[in-house]
Parts: structure tokens; sequence; C-alpha cells
């Protein structure tokens, strides 16, 4: 890997991590607010996840932690897979609920998919299967068949 390469998705990782801080802590604090949903699905949609009371702190407060673990560049897998089920609610919001083929979500997802095949050595040891293999010796009280 060169140079440039190492150093460029350390800048990537690090502007995505500091994204989700800032998306965490508006979540947290509410000092922003994000444009009304353009459809009454996405008004819907977003009305629920308030209305509940709990989402947007709890989703606030893992956007804020994998955003410091990204930038930190630690933990950096486990930071990406506790970004994965909130990157796909976002994809299927803006491509589903909102009906838009072309925003935001479409370079979210890219740069998340980036950094996740950036990390694929770390995703081996959670796929592996772990069942018993060729080499290994039987159990002594394992049945004979």
């Amino acid at each position: 890997m060169s140079r440039l390469h190492r150093y460029s998705v350390a800048v990537v990782r690090t502007v995505f991590g500091a994204f989700f801080v800032f998306s965490g802590l508006n979540h947290i604090f509410a000092f922003w607010q994000p444009p009304v949903p353009h459809t009454a699905a996405g008004r819907a949609f977003m009305a629920g996840l308030e209305a509940s009371g709990f989402v947007e702190p709890l989703v606030g407060v893992l956007f804020v932690y994998a955003g410091v673990a990204l930038m930190a560049a630690r933990l950096v897998p486990l930071a990406l897979l506790l970004l994965a089920a909130p990157i796909v609610v976002i994809f299927g919001y803006h491509f589903v609920t909102e009906g838009r083929t072309l925003g935001p979500h479409l370079p979210l997802l890219a740069i998340y998919l980036l950094l996740a095949w950036e990390e694929r050595e770390a995703w081996h040891a959670m796929f592996a299967a772990r069942g018993k293999t060729a080499d290994t010796e039987p159990a002594p009280l394992s049945p004979a068949f």
C-alpha cells in the first residue's frame, strides 16, 4: 500500500468520523435542525423516532462513539460494525421513503464501503466457520460414527 493511499484513507476516515461526531452531538443536543422530510412517509418515520424518546439520544451516543473511534483510528472495525445498521437505515430512508435516487445517502454508503474494504482483514474472524476441521483430533468421548 502506497503512502498516498494510506494518507488518503486516513483523511477520509477522519472526515467520516467528524461527520458522525457532529451528527451524534446534534442528535443529543439538537443545535441544528435537518430539513423537513418531503413525503408523508418520511415525516411519519421521523415523528416515530422522535416520539420514542430514546432512539435519538441512543443513536447520538452511538454516532459520537463511532466517530471518535474513527477519528482516533482506534477500534475502527468495531466503529464500522456499530455504524453498519444506521448506514443501511439512512440509505433506505433516503432511497425508499424520500424516493431519491441521488442524494446524501450515496456518498455516505460509498465511503462506508471503502472504509469497510480497507478493514477487510478484521472481518475474517467474524465470518470464519468454527466447525470441526479435518486436522483436529476427535474428543475422547465423541461417538465413533
